[in-house]
């Protein structure tokens, strides 16, 4: 007669097998993560390419009720100018062209922000404005990013418009100060894409420039094939920027947020070095935000950090584009510069299209 432990048999696992099992779930996991991530990411793409959808599609609303497209908004100094508390005060909106679309993306109530409570020299600064993030103007691959540089904290934004290379013919730069006239040439060579800067004002001497506003109809190579908004480059190791820690050393053109006027935040370049030219300055390339980039000391702006100045994204070897008709394009970081240069010019009578990159 069996006994009772004979008729219960074994029961359990030997350590080799529970080691086998260990294994191949080990090797399940390793083949399985990278497509997990994939996925991830492609959700993530797609949802930086629905931000870019919404934000086109305010900019065509904003045409529809003003029959131009915002702007880049005035000097960088301007948008802090006490003036401008409840309104333009000439004629132009000096915030950039993020803060102007607002009402058209349901942010009604930040819009009106601006207002401020007309005390201290940064009046709407202390309202929460430029501190509050939106949503569309942020790559979900990023996240919400913020900058401090030691007295206000702003939210980023991870979109720009186009200007035009510093390496093309005529390029003098421009105003960043409202203390003086704009820069020389700078309204026909520095902005050349969709999205212009509203003039500048010099607040010592009253003195006004208002710049030409744009128009569908002024978007002559055709707003299909004109970039209009694209992801700008960042920093991937400070995403979020606080001057006053680790030295104060920040990207030095990222530090301020959406809210800003014409300059760097807000505004990109595609720096291609001009076909046929020789030229001192160096190319703005696209790069993505594992690269590493110039970090700066707080307040102390170097003369060439073209890292800073251009396009570039958190996606694996691509950034995605807006373009004027409200299509969006996704633009390998390997396109070649001079093509994209030209695509973010609105009226230069090339005859590209996206199927040249």
């Amino acid at each position: 007669m069996k006994t009772g432990i004979e008729r219960q048999g074994r029961v359990g696992f030997t350590l080799v097998e529970l080691l086998v099992v260990i294994a191949i779930i080990g090797i399940l996991v390793a083949l399985l993560l990278p497509a997990v991530q994939a996925a991830r990411e492609a959700a993530r793409r797609m949802q930086c390419g629905n931000n870019l959808k919404q934000i086109g599609l305010a900019c065509h609303n904003f045409v529809s009720s003003n029959k131009y497209f915002p702007t880049a908004g005035g000097a960088v100094s301007q948008f802090f100018a006490p003036n401008e508390l409840t309104g333009p005060h000439y004629g132009y909106e000096y915030a950039g062209w993020m803060y102007q679309i607002l009402p058209y993306m349901e942010e009604q109530s930040l819009y009106d922000l601006r207002e401020g409570d007309g005390s201290g020299n940064t009046g709407f600064v202390d309202t929460g404005l430029i501190e509050r993030p939106v949503s569309a103007f942020n790559c979900p691959t990023r996240n919400n990013r913020f900058g401090n540089d030691g007295l206000d904290v702003y939210a980023l934004g991870d979109y720009a418009g186009i200007m035009a290379s510093h390496n093309d013919p005529g390029w003098q730069g421009f105003a960043w100060q409202n203390t003086g006239p704009p820069n020389t040439n700078e309204e026909d060579a520095v902005w050349t894409g969709i999205i212009v800067k509203g003039g500048q004002v010099n607040v010592n001497s009253g003195e006004v420039w208002e710049f030409g506003k744009i128009s569908f109809a002024k978007v002559t190579d055709g707003s299909s094939k004109t970039i209009l908004v694209a992801e700008k480059a960042a920093n991937g190791a400070l995403y979020s920027i606080d001057s006053a820690a680790a030295g104060g050393r920040h990207p030095y053109w990222e530090l301020y947020g959406y809210y800003i006027g014409a300059d760097w935040p807000t505004m990109r370049q595609f720096g291609a070095l001009t076909q046929g030219t020789s030229s001192p300055n160096v190319e703005v390339a696209v790069k993505p935000d594992s690269q590493s980039r110039v970090v700066m000391d707080r307040g102390r702006p170097s003369t060439n950090v073209p890292d800073e100045q251009g396009f570039g994204s958190a996606h694996p070897s691509v950034l995605m584009a807006l373009l004027g008709d409200g299509s969006v394009r996704t633009i390998s970081m390997d396109a070649d510069l001079v093509l994209l240069d030209q695509l973010g010019k609105r009226a230069d009578g090339s005859t590209i299209s996206f199927d040249d990159l």
